[in-house]
C-alpha cells in the first residue's frame, strides 16, 4: 500500500470514482448508439423475413465455418480479409455441376464472402453432411446484394454519418422503406466499388424517401438524397400477396420441362425438350437492374427465394390453346401496389405447339423514380439437340454470317433478316431463329445479346451481381473463345424504358389502370439457313436506298443499315401546352430543379436561373438558341457542372425533337429563359456538403421525437463535459494538496 495521509487518500477516492462515472457515461452512450443500431438492424431484418418467408432453412453459420476452416488451410491470408455475406443452399438443378463431388438434393450450400483485401468475392460450394469444402474460386467483378449478415455494418456506418444524424437522429427510430439493396452511382466511388443502399421513409412526413448509400469498401456513407414519394393506388389489382412458389415439370403440346426456385437467379427452367429434342439445358434470370437517370445509378436487384426481390404468390401454370405458359412473380414489399420504391416482377416462358418458345419478363413498376431502364439478364443454356455442334449465324445487313468467336452484339431490334430475325442456332436439321418482340408503344425497344462458348463458372452455378452498368456478368467472359460448332450460352439483355404516365407508370396506355413494361426474346423452329438470291439481294438494296433518300428527305436522323425498310417507330408525342404542364409531363422535373418545379440534387443541373446563365455560354450562340440546341440535342454542349460531378453524356433523354413539336419547343424555351436568378448557384451541392431536399412543417408528434434526439444528445454531453470537470477539479485540489504539505515538512 502507498502510504496516504487521510487527505490524498480523499482525493484518490473521488478521483477513482469520477472515472467511474466517466466510463460508465461513455459506455452508456455507446451501448445506446449500439441499441438503436441494433433497433435498426431488427427492423431491416424484419422486412427480409418477412420477404422470405418461402426460404429453404439452412444454418447458414455452419455453412460459414465449414467454408472457413477448409480455406485456411489453402489461403489463410485471405481469410483473414473476407467478411461473410450469405450462405444459400444449392437447388438440385445448381448442385448438378458438382454431382461428381457429392453434390445432390439440398446438402450442398453457396457461400459467399466479399474480399476486403483484393475487392470482389470469393466464393464457395460446401457439403453440409460431410463438412468439406466442394469447390471455391475468386470473382474479382462481384459486388454482391445486401443480406443479414451485412446489414450490421451497413447500419453502424450510416449511425455515425452527421447528414444522416440530421435527418434521421436517431436511426433506430426511423422507418425503413426498403430491404438493404445492393446499388451503383454512376458518378462516384460506388459506379465500381461495393455499395448498400438503406432507404428510410422521410421523418418530415413529405412522403419521400430518404436515402443512404454506404460505400462497404470505404466505410463511410457515399451520398445521400431524396426520391419522389407517390399516393396510393385507388384501384390496384387483386394480385395474391402470399410468398410461395413450386417446384414441378410439365408435358403438353409436345413440349418437357421442369423448373425449380433458385436462391438468387429467379426460376430456372430446365431441359426443355420439343418432340424429344433438347431445345435448352437451362434459362434462368441472374439480376435486373433497375437505371435511374436521376440519380443517376440504380439497384441490382435479384429474384429468388433468398433475394431482395422474392416469389409472391404460387407458380402458374396457364393453357391458352395453342400452347402453354409458366409464370412466377416476385415482389418486393407485400403493401404493392401501395408503396413507393417496391419492385414487381414476372418471369414468363412460354412454350407453342409449332415449337416456338418464349423467354418473357414483365416489371409491374413503379420504381424510385418516374424516368428509369429495367434490364433483366436472361441466361440460356442452349443445347439444340444436345449440347455440342451448335452452329451461330448473325444477321448482318444482306447476308447470314456465320460467328467462330464470342461477341456481344447491340442493338437487336434493328438490321433484321426478311422475316425480321436477327440469330440464328443450328444442330444439323434442328434450326431455330431468334427475334426480339417490339412492346414499347413509343418505339424505344433495344436490348443486347452475348453469344459465349460454356465454360464452368460462367454462369452455371449461382450468379454472383457485377458493376452496375457494365452488363457483367457476362462481358467479362467474352474472351475469344471459340463459338459456332461448340456449347453455347446465350445472354439477353433487353431494356424496359419506363415513362410515367396517367394514372400510373411505364406504358402510357394502360388498361385497366394496369401498365406493365413487358418484353420477349422469342425463339422459333424454322428450315435450314438459305441466303438470299441475286435477285433478291438487289431489290433489298434498291429498297433500302430508297428509305435512305426518304429520311434525308425529311432530316430525320438515319438508323443502321437495315434488311427490312419498314417505317421509323413514331414517338408517342409529349401532351400538354402550359411549360409547367409540359416540363412535368416531359420528365424535365426528375433531374432538374426549375424554379418551384421539380428537385435539386439530382443528376441535371438547377435551370431556375438557366435564363441567365444561358447567355455567353457559348461563344456566338444566344441564350434561346444554346437552350433550344440543349433540348433537341443534349450531347452537343455539357453544362460545366451537375450536382454530384462533371455533367455526363447520354443521361439526357435525346428523343426530345420527335417529341415535342416546334411549338411546345418554343414554349419550353421561353419560359426557361424566364429563370433569371444570378444570385442562385448553377449545380446543387456535391456529395460531400448535400442538403436535403425541402421539408414541410414537421408534425407535432415528428416536432417532439425531434426535440427528444437533441436533448438526449446533449444531456449525454453535458454528463461527459460535468463530469470530466470535476475530475479537473480533484485533480487541481489533489496537486495543490500534495503542494501544501510539501510546504508544510519543508
Amino acid at each position: 500500500m502507498f502510504p496516504f495521509n487521510k487527505r490524498q487518500t480523499t482525493i484518490f477516492r473521488l478521483i477513482v470514482i469520477n472515472l467511474l462515472l466517466i466510463a460508465l457515461a461513455v459506455l452508456w452512450s455507446l451501448g445506446s448508439k449500439g441499441d438503436s443500431v441494433a433497433v435498426a438492424v431488427a427492423k431491416g431484418k424484419q422486412m427480409l423475413d418477412m420477404n422470405l418467408a418461402a426460404a429453404p432453412v439452412i444454418d447458414s453459420i455452419d455453412a460459414q465455418d465449414i467454408a472457413i476452416t477448409n480455406l485456411k488451410l489453402t489461403a489463410p491470408q485471405t481469410v483473414e480479409n473476407l467478411e461473410f455475406v450469405n450462405a444459400v443452399l444449392l437447388t438440385p438443378g445448381e448442385a448438378r455441376a458438382w454431382q461428381a463431388s457429392g453434390c445432390g438434393s439440398n446438402n450442398c450450400a453457396y457461400v459467399t464472402f466479399y474480399d476486403h483485401a483484393q475487392g470482389g468475392t470469393v466464393e464457395a460450394v460446401v457439403d453440409l453432411t460431410a463438412s468439406k469444402l466442394v469447390a471455391s474460386w475468386s470473382n474479382a467483378f462481384a459486388r454482391p446484394g445486401g443480406s443479414t449478415w451485412v446489414m450490421p455494418r451497413a447500419f453502424s456506418i450510416a449511425a455515425t454519418d452527421p447528414e444522416v444524424q440530421s435527418i434521421l437522429g436517431d436511426i433506430g427510430a426511423a422507418d425503413p422503406a426498403m430491404v438493404p439493396m445492393s446499388g451503383w452511382l454512376a458518378d462516384s466511388a460506388c459506379s465500381t466499388e461495393w455499395c448498400v443502399d438503406l432507404s428510410f421513409v422521410d421523418p418530415n412526413e413529405t412522403g419521400k424517401i430518404f436515402h443512404v448509400f454506404v460505400n462497404m469498401e470505404s466505410n463511410q456513407v457515399e451520398r445521400t438524397f431524396y426520391t419522389r414519394g407517390r399516393e396510393d393506388r385507388s384501384a390496384a389489382p387483386e394480385l395474391s400477396q402470399l410468398a410461395a412458389f413450386s417446384d414441378d415439370c410439365h408435358e403438353q403440346y409436345g413440349w418437357e420441362v421442369c423448373w425449380e426456385m433458385t436462391a438468387n437467379d429467379g426460376v430456372d427452367f430446365q431441359n426443355a425438350t420439343y418432340q424429344g429434342q433438347t431445345i435448352f439445358r437451362s434459362a434462368k434470370i441472374g439480376q435486373v437492374e433497375a437505371w435511374y437517370p436521376s440519380w443517376p445509378g440504380g439497384y441490382r436487384d435479384e429474384i429468388g427465394y433468398s433475394a431482395s426481390v422474392p416469389p409472391f404468390g404460387d407458380t402458374q401454370v396457364t393453357d391458352f390453346g395453342n400452347g402453354f405458359q409458366v409464370s412466377q412473380i416476385f415482389t418486393e414489399f407485400t403493401r404493392w401496389p401501395n408503396c413507393i420504391c417496391c419492385y414487381r416482377y414476372e418471369e414468363i416462358m412460354r412454350f407453342y405447339e409449332d415449337g416456338t418458345v418464349d423467354f418473357s419478363f414483365v416489371s409491374h413498376g413503379p420504381g424510385c423514380d418516374d424516368l428509369s431502364i429495367y434490364r433483366p439478364f436472361w441466361h440460356i443454356d442452349v443445347d439444340l439437340d444436345g449440347p455440342e455442334g451448335d452452329e451461330v449465324y448473325l444477321w448482318d445487313t444482306f447476308t447470314w454470317e456465320e460467328q467462330p468467336i464470342e461477341f456481344e452484339e447491340f442493338p437487336i431490334v434493328d438490321d433484321l433478316s426478311p422475316e425480321g430475325q436477327k440469330l440464328a442456332t443450328v444442330d444439323g436439321d434442328l434450326n431455330y431463329y431468334w427475334s426480339m418482340s417490339e412492346t414499347d408503344p413509343l418505339g424505344r425497344d433495344e436490348g443486347y445479346l452475348f453469344l459465349l462458348q460454356y465454360n464452368e463458372n460462367e454462369g452455371e452455378g449461382p450468379i454472383t451481381t457485377g458493376p452496375g452498368d457494365t452488363f457483367i456478368p457476362p462481358r467479362q467472359w467474352i474472351n475469344g473463345d471459340d463459338l459456332s460448332g461448340e456449347n453455347i450460352v446465350l445472354w439477353h439483355v433487353p431494356l424496359l424504358k419506363s415513362s410515367k404516365s396517367e394514372p400510373w407508370w411505364c406504358m402510357p396506355d394502360p388498361d385497366p389502370e394496369f401498365s406493365p413494361c413487358d418484353t420477349t426474346l422469342r425463339a422459333q423452329p424454322g428450315s435450314e439457313i438459305i441466303q438470299l438470291t441475286a435477285e433478291e439481294l438487289a431489290t433489298m438494296e434498291a429498297e433500302q436506298a430508297e428509305l435512305i433518300e426518304q429520311q434525308e428527305q425529311t432530316e430525320q436522323p438515319l438508323p443502321e443499315p437495315s434488311a427490312t425498310p419498314a417505317p421509323l417507330p413514331t414517338a408517342r408525342p409529349i401532351e400538354g401546352s402550359a411549360p409547367e404542364e409540359l416540363l412535368f409531363n416531359a420528365g424535365c422535373t426528375s433531374c432538374h430543379k426549375i424554379g418551384d418545379l421539380g428537385e435539386g440534387h439530382k443528376v441535371g443541373p438547377d435551370l431556375s436561373n438557366i435564363g441567365w446563365l444561358a447567355q455567353g455560354r457559348v461563344e456566338g450562340m444566344a441564350a434561346d438558341a444554346y437552350i433550344l440546341q440543349s433540348i433537341v440535342d443534349p450531347n452537343v454542349f455539357l453544362a460545366p457542372e451537375c450536382p454530384n460531378g462533371p455533367c455526363m453524356e447520354n443521361i439526357m433523354p435525346r428523343d426530345y425533337v420527335h417529341r415535342l413539336t416546334l411549338e411546345q419547343q418554343k414554349t419550353i424555351v421561353a419560359y426557361l429563359m424566364t429563370q433569371q436568378t444570378p444570385s442562385q448557384p448553377e449545380t446543387g451541392t456535391t456529395a460531400t456538403d448535400a442538403q436535403p431536399a425541402p421539408k414541410v412543417i414537421p408534425s407535432a408528434k415528428q416536432a417532439i421525437q425531434t426535440a427528444q434526439n437533441y436533448n438526449i444528445i446533449a444531456f449525454r454531453l453535458a454528463s461527459v463535459l460535468l463530469l470530466s470537470l470535476v475530475l479537473l477539479i480533484s485533480l487541481l485540489v489533489y496537486y495543490r494538496g500534495e503542494s501544501g504539505e510539501d510546504n508544510e515538512e519543508s
